[in-house]
């Protein structure tokens, strides 16, 4: 029978959470490297989840839409749908006759 196995090594909840914290504040600044632009960065921090506290993203997207000037609604015209154009080819039919030849057998 196996020897009994002690785990001295106790992990509290505390240390779990500051290196949640690291790797969070990591995620963070990485996404800040890459992102765009300021909503960018929110939006990619909030779809990772490292989003920091307090940070909504429903908030950011309200302010960006308000901020950005309105723009005139373009409308875009559907090019008429061009209707199947049936090919109609002529079939010339051909009748070949062909003439029995009757031998007359003498």
């Amino acid at each position: 029978m196996p020897g009994k196995i002690s785990d001295n090594r106790t992990t509290t909840a505390e240390s779990l959470h500051a290196v949640e914290e690291e790797t969070a504040a990591g995620a963070r600044r990485i996404v800040a490297t890459y992102s765009r632009d300021f909503l960018d960065g929110v939006t990619l921090m909030c779809m990772l989840g490292v989003e920091p506290s307090g940070l909504r993203y429903s908030k950011v997207s309200a302010e960006h839409e308000e901020s950005q000037p309105k723009k005139a609604a373009k409308r875009t015209r559907k090019a008429p749908a061009k209707k199947a154009a049936k090919k109609t080819t002529a079939k010339k039919t051909t009748k070949k006759t062909t003439a029995k030849k009757t031998t007359k057998k003498s």
